[in-house]
């Protein structure tokens, strides 16, 4: 089977270097790998623009076809979603396949000693989508790290404050969510697999950390903080954009 890895606007604007390194990790499978960088369309359906919509969900359809894509890797749960929803090729979440194929031997127990309890911002999209809820938490049981049980997560997540477009078409509403859904957390110490979660949860006044972060990074403790949001300054996003652009190229 061909495999292609597509890293989603959000990921891509805010980690180039997280990129290059889920890409490495995937090519040492895969060595073959096609990768895909383009957005899916899902900002245009959110705000009722239909007819764009479909103009770039069918130029994503065709740049999967002329890579001959068999199955699409995809990080975003928001491309995710709307990939299997269009239902035009096969798509399959990042973080499962990533808890089937397993860590690096030398990243496993990383982080055994960390002192930090996470608790976990489920992405809206994966709400019925327990395989992916599994996969998170067996991954970051992998690397060692404690999370805390949290009745709104999982099956019960709330939006971040993010979803429907509301951070560009309503940014109160969008930092009210975002504070509400930190303070429903059992600790301060947040982590996502979705770039616009993280971004979110850092202006909710919370410390997270994308699971790429613990993955590739260094170890957290309680005392470190995580680094500011790129997603907050639209020039460094788009900087982020262009140094994504060029490690696709490059890989």
């Amino acid at each position: 089977m061909r495999y292609g890895f597509m890293a989603g606007c959000s990921l891509s604007s805010s980690s180039p270097k997280r990129i290059s390194q889920i890409i490495a990790y995937l090519k040492g499978y895969y060595p073959d790998l096609a990768l895909i960088q383009a957005c899916c369309g899902k900002p245009t359906k959110y705000i009722g623009d239909e007819d764009r919509f479909r103009q770039r969900f069918q130029q994503l359809v065709e740049t999967v076809q002329s890579c001959e894509v068999e199955e699409l890797i995809v990080a975003c749960q928001g491309c995710l979603a709307t990939m299997n929803h269009e239902a035009q090729f096969s798509a399959n979440s990042l973080w499962v396949l990533m808890a089937e194929l397993g860590l690096p031997e030398e990243l496993k127990g990383k982080a055994q000693d960390s002192d930090v309890v996470f608790s976990i911002q489920d992405s809206c999209p994966t709400k019925d989508l327990t395989e992916i809820h599994d996969a998170i938490r067996f991954l970051l049981s992998e690397l060692g790290y404690q999370v805390a049980k949290n009745r709104l997560s999982g099956k019960n997540t709330l939006c971040c404050g993010m979803g429907g477009m509301c951070g560009v078409t309503n940014p109160t509403l969008a930092k009210d969510q975002a504070t509400k859904r930190v303070q429903e957390f059992k600790t301060t110490q947040i982590v996502t697999y979705c770039a616009s979660c993280t971004s979110a949860m850092i202006l909710g006044g919370g410390q997270a950390w994308h699971l790429l972060d613990l993955i590739f990074g260094d170890v957290v403790y309680q005392t470190d903080k995580s680094q500011t949001d790129p997603l907050s300054q639209p020039l460094s996003a788009w900087l982020n954009r262009y140094r994504s652009k060029k490690v696709i190229q490059k890989g």
